[in-house]
């Protein structure tokens, strides 16, 4: 219990570094929160939220695109129908040019039974990877 509890105050602190670095677009607060996050899984490797956390921030703030796809194949890894985890990993493969990729984890996230606001998003994302794959093929 003690080892949950402390694993949930650093991935809070990481959380607020997170929200620093988002509200001034501070690089360094975002390699803070990355480095509390990891301090949170290595207390609890099963902390789902702060793998979820680090992989966004290592892809989307600080173009750590492997790191980033490690943690979600890890997430995948033990439930391959995570939805926020398929979502991520289509929207870093995506930043980094890998658009079929990308599209098949968008379509798994899309095929999955649950609401969510990211849904309209996501299938937008998806048509739109669907086009470009459609003129690298013409």
């Amino acid at each position: 219990m003690i080892r949950f509890i402390w694993a949930y105050l650093l991935y809070t602190w990481g959380g607020l570094h997170r929200y620093f670095g988002n509200q001034n677009s501070m690089r360094g607060e975002h390699e803070t929160a990355v480095s509390y996050f990891t301090r949170a899984l290595q207390t609890d490797p099963t902390f789902r939220q702060a793998r979820l956390a680090r992989g966004v921030l290592l892809g989307r703030e600080l173009a750590r695109f492997e790191e980033a796809l490690a943690d979600f194949d890890a997430m995948l890894a033990a439930d391959p129908h995570d939805a926020p985890a398929l979502l991520n990993r289509a929207l870093v493969l995506q930043q980094n040019g890998r658009f079929r990729p990308a599209l098949t984890n968008l379509e798994t996230y899309l095929s999955l039974p649950h609401t969510d606001p990211n849904r309209e998003e996501a299938q937008r994302i998806a048509q739109l990877l669907r086009e470009l794959i459609a003129e690298e093929n013409a």
